[in-house]
C-alpha cells in the first residue's frame, strides 16, 4: 500500500512538471480602432511578450473581414527614401504597392510613414512589445467593411519558433483599460 501511494505521488509530480510551463507567447491589451465609412483599412493593436527570443513574422484574418493583414510600423517621412514627388498620385500609388501608407499630421508636425515590416517583429525574450497607434501595428487591407465598435474578429499571429496564436480582436475607441 505504502508502495503504491509513493508511485502515485511520484507520479502527481511528474504530470504538474510538465504542465506547469508558462505559454510561448502572452498577450494583452488587444483592440482595434473603430474605422470611419468608406475607408478599407484598420489596425489591430496588442501587447506581447514572448518567453524565449522569436520574431512575430505574419498575421492573418478571415477573409470576410479584410483582404489581407500585414505587420507595420510608422516611421518619420524623413527616414524613407521616398524621392521628391511623393504628393503625387501615381508615387502614391506605387507606395501603397510597396507596402508603405503616408500619414499627414495636419498640424505642422512631421509626415509620418507607415511601412511593412517584411523582416518581421524582433520579439526579445522576457520584454514585451507594444503595438499601439503611432509605432508598430497590424494593418488591415481591403476591409470587407467598416470596423464598429463592439465588432470582434480572429486575428492569426505567426512566429518563427512558436506556435501561431489566435487572438479575439474587440474594436473599441480607445485601448483596454486607458
Amino acid at each position: 500500500m505504502k508502495r503504491e501511494l509513493t508511485l502515485l505521488a511520484a507520479a502527481a509530480l511528474v504530470l504538474a512538471a510538465c504542465g506547469g510551463d508558462d505559454a510561448a507567447i502572452e498577450t494583452d491589451n488587444v483592440w482595434a480602432r473603430e474605422s470611419p465609412a468608406g475607408v478599407t483599412a484598420g489596425a489591430a493593436y496588442f501587447d506581447i511578450t514572448a518567453n524565449d527570443d522569436d520574431v512575430l513574422i505574419g498575421a492573418s484574418v478571415s477573409s470576410d473581414v479584410a483582404g489581407d493583414a500585414q505587420i507595420h510600423e510608422v516611421v518619420p517621412a524623413e527616414s524613407m527614401d521616398m524621392g521628391d514627388d511623393m504628393g503625387d498620385d501615381e508615387s502614391m500609388d506605387e507606395s501603397m504597392e510597396d507596402g508603405e501608407h503616408e500619414m499627414d499630421m495636419g498640424d505642422g508636425e512631421m509626415a509620418m510613414v507607415m511601412q511593412e515590416m517584411t523582416g518581421g517583429l524582433p520579439l526579445p525574450a522576457g520584454e514585451t512589445v507594444s503595438l499601439a497607434p503611432g509605432g508598430y501595428h497590424v494593418m488591415l487591407l481591403d476591409l470587407v467593411e467598416p470596423l464598429e465598435i463592439g465588432d470582434e474578429f480572429d486575428l492569426t499571429l505567426d512566429f518563427e519558433n512558436a506556435d501561431d496564436v489566435t487572438l479575439t480582436v474587440t474594436v473599441a475607441e480607445t485601448a483596454p483599460g486607458s
